[in-house]
């Protein structure tokens, strides 16, 4: 069979597999509490501007309490596709719940953009969320009225010592008045320009600056200004994530043995067992053998797939670099061990897992102490989320921090 002679299902897959991979990217969004975070991503997504009073986090945000906080407490991710065009797409009301497959199915081009909280209590869940999000860059936003906060300057360092690209997209430019608009520009130069992030701005203010910025981001700090009521630089902001290279290249990972990352599990009635999480190597088919661990014992389970979605896309398979859902075959007697953080699906059973390894670590800034034997401290490895002891550690070159320690 052809090509042109394929089913429509097929070619829907087909397509939808493509654009959920190769060419996706994925996009952290920080930024202190009230920079406006949920609300850029709902007008980006939505297509529509902000009312000035939250109508379009509105559209984003996942519990009450966060409507009635204003601050977003978990880690949620909101796909903005684009047609061959250039345009925004967004998804009609008859799409109700499953908008993503509607935009994976008419988009050419998609991103995920990660809602990460703000606020100092929930920083813990920024960091897990920022390992876990396979970013390949991140947006920090600062309030144009607030100049940049020291949870900005931790957002900073953060991805520097992750090796994320960042931009700066400073955001409410209606209600910032010129001279606090200077002192907010001023503050993230210096910001920038300090050891720990060492970089050089560059702002961007027209469609010309993107071509010049977008391959060299290893050593620049794109800056962009923007208000979501005005609508003041959003064509420059979509025209920037538009133009932005794939970084993390998963869809070479391919012929690797397969491995999926286990995030988050739902028992569904009717259903069974739903195990959502992220392919980061090999491929996988419905109805495969896979291995699910490592449980307490550090043994794994074996089970099969009877379905697999991608962006709410009924597939027969996935590969590296999507985000997917498997429905698994798994006795009732062995649900209840899947309560580990950092549990993952293979194609084949795993030797014992480890329980110690020797890594080079970078300090950032604090105040406490940290003695051999003693100190504990919570690793995050991708999805893996551990307490952890540190036994023995030295100073690489006779320094405790910096950008390469």
């Amino acid at each position: 069979m052809t090509e042109s002679e394929e089913e429509p299902s097929s070619q829907l897959q087909r397509h939808v597999l493509d654009v959920m991979s190769k060419g996706h990217i994925r996009i952290a969004v920080l930024g202190n509490v009230d920079a406006g975070k949920s609300t850029l991503i709902g007008t980006l997504c939505h297509a529509r501007l902000d009312d000035g009073n939250g109508s379009n986090r509105k559209l984003v945000t996942k519990y009450p309490h966060e409507i009635e906080s204003g601050r977003t407490s978990t880690i949620t991710q909101h796909l903005l596709a684009f047609s061959e065009a250039g345009e925004t797409i967004v998804p009609p009301r008859s799409a109700g719940r499953y908008t993503d497959s509607h935009l994976a199915e008419h988009g050419q081009r998609t991103l995920s953009l990660i809602d990460l909280a703000g606020h100092e209590k929930y920083f813990k869940t920024t960091i897990a969320g920022l390992s876990r999000g396979m970013a390949d860059y991140a947006l920090v936003l600062v309030n144009a009225s607030q100049a940049l906060t020291y949870m900005s300057i931790h957002h900073l360092s953060l991805c520097q010592m992750c090796g994320i690209p960042v931009i700066v997209v400073i955001t409410k430019l209606d209600a910032a008045p010129p001279d606090v608009l200077r002192y907010t520009r001023q503050k993230i130069a210096e910001a920038i320009r300090s050891p720990e992030i060492g970089k050089t701005r560059f702002a961007v203010r027209k469609a010309a600056d993107i071509d010049q910025v977008v391959d060299k981001m290893h050593a620049l700090v794109p800056i962009l200004e923007v208000s979501c009521v005005s609508g003041e630089g959003l064509e420059l902001v979509r025209q920037m994530m538009r133009s932005l290279p794939q970084r993390r290249l998963h869809h070479k990972k391919i012929d690797r043995p397969f491995e999926f990352l286990l995030e988050d599990q739902f028992n569904i009635p009717g259903v069974g067992l739903i195990l959502s999480g992220f392919v980061n190597a090999g491929k996988i088919k419905k109805g495969e053998p896979m291995y699910l661990g490592p449980l307490k014992d550090g043994t794994f389970v074996k089970t099969t797939s009877k379905s697999v979605h991608v962006a709410q896309t009924l597939v027969d398979g996935a590969w590296a670099g999507h985000s997917a859902c498997f429905a698994v075959n798994l006795a009732k007697a062995h649900r209840h061990l899947i309560n580990r953080k950092g549990m993952v699906l293979v194609g084949q059973p795993m030797d014992q897992p480890i329980l110690g390894f020797t890594a080079e670590i970078c300090l950032a800034k604090g105040d406490s102490t940290m003695i051999k034997g003693q100190t504990c401290t919570t690793m995050h490895i991708l999805h893996l989320k551990e307490t952890c002891r540190l036994i023995d550690f030295d100073a690489i070159g006779g320094r405790t921090t910096g950008p390469d320690h």
